[in-house]
């Protein structure tokens, strides 16, 4: 089954909610879902810290019966963030959410099930496909209390 429509990448905010040597969660604006990325994705130099804002392009996640060969070559911080669209596997999903591997390791995804549209119904193991891109360190920085 196919739709009538096609997923369309959009310009996204999120704030940095935790930094490890490696990974970084960012709590999407608006409690629309939380994005955990490999730092290899940040575009600037600079150093990220918590509450540090970030913009990147992603757009709603689509389920495919037959994927595309994806191809992530343009998931580079060498130039401005640019969509992509990639693909992923659900690994998990519950009555409000679905959890996405994205592919190639370059993250997991987690969104309220309305960000998902399916013909079939949500179940682990389904593909899907969206837009995401690198994310750009933007010069707003929130205040975060540190847990102790």
């Amino acid at each position: 089954m196919q739709f009538d429509y096609m997923i369309q990448p959009i310009i996204m905010g999120g704030v940095v909610k935790e930094v490890t040597p490696s990974t970084l969660k960012i709590h999407l604006h608006g409690r629309l879902g939380v994005i955990t990325i490999p730092r290899i994705l940040i575009i600037d130099d600079k150093t990220v810290e918590l509450g540090q804002e970030m913009k990147f392009y992603f757009s709603y996640i689509q389920v495919v019966e037959h994927p595309y060969d994806y191809d992530s070559t343009d998931m580079v911080t060498t130039h401005e963030i640019t969509p992509c669209l990639l693909g992923g596997t659900i690994i998990e999903v519950n009555d409000t959410a679905a959890k996405i591997a994205v592919m190639n390791q370059l993250g997991i995804i987690a969104v309220p099930r309305r960000w998902l549209f399916t013909p079939v119904p949500l179940r682990e193991g389904l593909t899907v496909e969206f837009y995401f891109s690198c994310m750009e360190i933007t010069d707003v920085k929130r205040n975060i209390p540190q847990v102790v």
